[in-house]
C-alpha cells in the first residue's frame, strides 16, 4: 500500500515538474520573439531616419551649390568690365567711359585724360561721377579742386581741399598734393603745416625743402621763420648739398639761437665749412662746440671721424697699404696710428693728413713721434706742411726708413699771408729705384701744434 501511494507521488512529481520546465521553455520562446519584434522595429525607424538625414543633407548641398553658381555668375558678370580697369594708365574713350559708368576708377582714368588735354570742363564732369561712386576717392576730390581753380571757382576749391584735409589728416598720402594745391589757392597756413609736417616725418624731404625755397624765391630767412626749429637742421643740410655757403650762415645763427646743437650736425657744418674754405667760420664753431685747437685727436685716443678738423684717410681697393688705429699693447688707454705697406706696388702715398687752423704770419712748431718696422726703398714716408688755402708754405721732416725705436721730431713753419689753415700730411714719393715696391710698418703718435712766436714779437726784434 505504502509502496503503490510513494510511486504515485513519484509520478505526480516528475509530472510537475515536467509541466514546469514546459512553461520555462514557453515563457524563454515568448521573451526572444518580442525582443525580436523590439528590434526589427528599432531598425526599421533608423534606417527611415538615415535616408532622411541623406535626402536631406543632399537637398542642402544642392542648394549651397546653386547658390554658389549664381553669385559666382553675378560677380563674374559685374567685374569682368573691371579687368580693364586695372590696367596703369588705360586710356578709356567716350563711349567706354559711358559703358563702364558704374565704375568709379573708369570715371576718374576718363576725367584724369581730358584733363591732360585741356578739357578741364570735362575732367570736372567725370571727375563727380567718380565720387558719386566712391565719395572717399581722394584722388579724385584733389583733382577736382585743382579743375574747379582752373575754372575760377576758387571758393570751391578751397572748401574741397579743406574737406580733404580735415578727412586724411595723418595720412602720409596726400600730404604733398595738398601743399601744392595750398600754394596756387594762397593758403599759406594750409602750405607751411603740410612741409612741416611731410618734414616731420621724414617724407619726401628734399621735394619739400625745394619747393619751400622756390616759394620764398630763396629767401633763407623767410623759409627758417616759417620753418618748425626742428626742421631747421634738414634745411641746413639741404643748403649745405647745394654749396649755398652764405645762405647757411643765416641758418646756422638761429640753430644756435634756438639751442646748442648736437655734436653731429657740428662736425658736418665744419667739415662742409672746411671744404668751401671758409676756414675763420669753421675754426669758430669748431671752438665754440669742442674747445680745442691745433692738431685734433692727436694721440689717436678718440675713433678718427675724418670730419672737419679731424684726421683723414682713404683706405686702398687693392690693399697695397692698411691703415689702423691700435691700442698699445702695456696700456689700454693709449693708442697709436699704424701704416703697413703691402709691398706690392711703387705707390705714391699722400692719404692721411688733417687740416689745422692756424693764424698767418706766426711762427708754429709742429712735434710728433714715429717708429718704424723694416721700411724698404729709399723713398721713405715723411711729414709734411703746407698751406690749405693759400700757397707759399711748403716743410718736410725726414724720411722714415729701415726699422728705429721711438724718435721725435719737430718742425716749424710761419703760415704767410691770408694762410688760414695749414695740411698735416704723411707722404711717399714714388721712387725711380727697380727696389721700388714699398713695405713695412709705420706707426705715429703724439702730434702737437704750439706757437712758438709772434709776428708782433718778430717786428720788435728786428726793430
Amino acid at each position: 500500500m505504502l509502496k503503490a501511494e510513494n510511486s504515485m507521488l513519484k509520478a505526480q512529481r516528475k509530472k510537475t515538474a515536467k509541466l514546469r520546465n514546459l512553461m520555462a521553455e514557453q515563457c524563454k520562446s515568448s521573451h526572444y520573439r518580442n525582443k525580436f519584434v523590439t528590434d526589427s522595429g528599432q531598425l526599421t525607424t533608423d534606417s527611415q531616419q538615415m535616408t532622411t538625414k541623406l535626402i536631406g543633407g543632399l537637398i542642402y548641398r544642392c542648394v549651397i551649390t546653386v547658390i554658389l553658381i549664381a553669385l559666382g555668375y553675378w560677380l563674374l558678370y559685374h567685374n569682368w568690365p573691371m579687368r580693364r580697369t586695372q590696367s596703369e594708365n588705360y586710356a578709356f574713350t567716350a563711349e567706354e567711359a559711358e559703358k563702364l559708368k558704374n565704375y568709379p576708377e573708369v570715371q576718374y582714368a576718363y576725367g584724369m585724360r581730358a584733363w591732360s588735354r585741356g578739357d578741364t570742363q570735362k575732367a570736372s564732369e567725370f571727375l563727380r561721377r567718380a565720387l558719386l561712386q566712391n565719395p572717399l576717392h581722394m584722388d579724385a576730390w584733389l583733382r577736382l579742386a585743382e579743375s574747379e581753380a582752373v575754372l575760377g571757382h576758387s571758393e570751391t576749391s578751397r572748401e574741397i581741399l579743406m574737406f580733404v584735409k580735415n578727412f586724411t589728416a595723418g595720412v602720409y598720402r596726400w600730404q604733398w598734393p595738398q601743399m601744392l594745391l595750398a600754394r596756387d589757392l594762397g593758403l599759406d597756413d594750409v602750405f607751411l603745416k603740410n612741409a612741416n609736417y611731410l618734414l616731420d616725418h621724414g617724407k619726401l624731404t628734399q621735394d619739400t625743402l625745394y619747393m619751400l625755397d622756390f616759394h620764398y624765391h630763396n629767401d633763407t630767412v623767410s623759409v627758417v621763420d616759417a620753418l618748425q626749429s626742428v626742421n631747421l637742421v634738414l634745411y641746413l643740410k639741404w643748403l649745405m648739398r647745394w654749396g649755398r655757403v652764405d645762405d647757411t650762415l643765416n641758418v646756422w645763427q638761429q640753430i644756435v639761437k634756438d639751442g646748442k646743437p648736437d655734436q653731429e650736425i657740428v662736425s658736418q657744418y665744419t667739415h662742409f665749412l672746411v671744404r668751401e674754405k671758409k676756414i675763420l667760420k669753421a675754426r669758430e664753431i669748431w671752438h665754440k662746440f669742442n674747445k680745442t685747437e691745433g692738431i685734433i685727436n692727436g694721440g689717436f685716443e678718440k675713433e678718427i671721424t675724418q670730419r672737419g678738423f679731424d684726421w683723414r684717410y682713404q683706405e686702398d681697393k687693392h690693399d697695397n697699404w692698411e691703415i689702423r688705429r691700435i691700442g698699445i699693447p702695456a696700456s689700454e688707454q693709449s693708442h697709436v696710428l699704424q701704416i703697413w705697406f703691402a709691398g706690392e706696388e711703387n705707390i705714391s702715398f699722400h692719404h692721411l693728413y688733417q687740416i689745422v687752423p692756424v693764424v698767418p704770419l706766426e711762427t708754429y712748431q709742429l712735434s710728433y713721434r714715429w717708429k718704424s718696422k723694416w721700411i724698404t726703398t729709399d723713398q721713405g714716408p715723411f711729414i709734411e706742411i703746407y698751406g690749405y688755402d693759400q700757397n707759399g708754405l711748403h716743410q718736410s721732416g725726414p724720411m722714415i726708413k729701415g726699422t728705429n725705436l721711438w724718435q721725435t721730431e719737430m718742425l716749424e713753419f710761419t703760415p704767410p699771408e691770408e694762410c688760414n689753415a695749414v695740411v698735416v700730411r704723411l707722404r711717399r714719393l714714388k721712387s725711380g729705384r727697380f727696389d721700388s715696391k714699398i713695405a713695412g710698418t709705420l706707426w705715429l703718435d703724439d702730434f702737437r701744434l704750439e706757437k712758438i712766436q709772434s709776428a708782433d714779437y718778430a717786428d720788435f726784434d728786428l726793430k
